[in-house]
């Protein structure tokens, strides 16, 4: 199992680019798995619903299942962080795209764009690896991005994002 980062600021298009990236990975042929890691606390399961009483009730872990689908109800704790979740359940996955969780451990790529008026996150972020994006970064921020060594991709240019991520993560597992 090999997790990537895809990392970027609200409304930069991170889900979008998962989205394809996934679908260019199954493409080749590789088993992928994802992560969305939210920073805020919100509910996930619909309030009234019988899984969502179950767990109001004590249950954990909750599970519900339906014959194309199955979803397992775990209480946020120390004993589940990404990490313990991503070696439990993602053991026989190739790659794992996770969306968001800027603090984890494992490389990652930035997507940007101009318009959200905010610097890139690699000025601060630490193992981003490569940006992606449509717009020209400021000097300043090229000068960053060129002095981290950062690879830079086009929106468009999924199949060499994807080659990138995949020779990138191979040596680390």
């Amino acid at each position: 199992m090999r997790p990537i980062h895809i990392i970027g600021h609200a409304g930069c298009g991170k889900t979008t680019l998962i989205v394809d990236l996934i679908q260019e990975m199954v493409k080749r042929g590789l088993k992928v798995g994802s992560l969305k890691h939210s920073a805020h606390a919100h509910e996930l399961d619909k309030p009234g619903k019988d899984s969502f009483l179950h767990r109001k009730a004590g249950a954990e872990p909750a599970s519900m299942m339906t014959q194309s689908m199955t979803a397992i109800y775990l209480p946020a704790s120390d004993r589940l962080t990404p990490e313990k979740l991503l070696e439990k359940y993602y053991s026989d996955i190739d790659i794992v795209l996770i969306e968001g969780w800027i603090s984890g451990p494992h490389e990652k790529i930035e997507i940007w764009q101009d318009h959200i008026k905010r610097k890139p996150l690699f000025f601060s972020v630490e193992h981003v690896k490569a940006f992606v994006s449509d717009d020209d970064l400021d000097p300043e921020s090229m000068a960053v991005a060129k002095a981290k060594k950062l690879n830079g991709f086009k929106r468009c240019d999924c199949s060499l994002l994807t080659d990138f991520i995949l020779d990138l993560t191979k040596n680390n597992f």
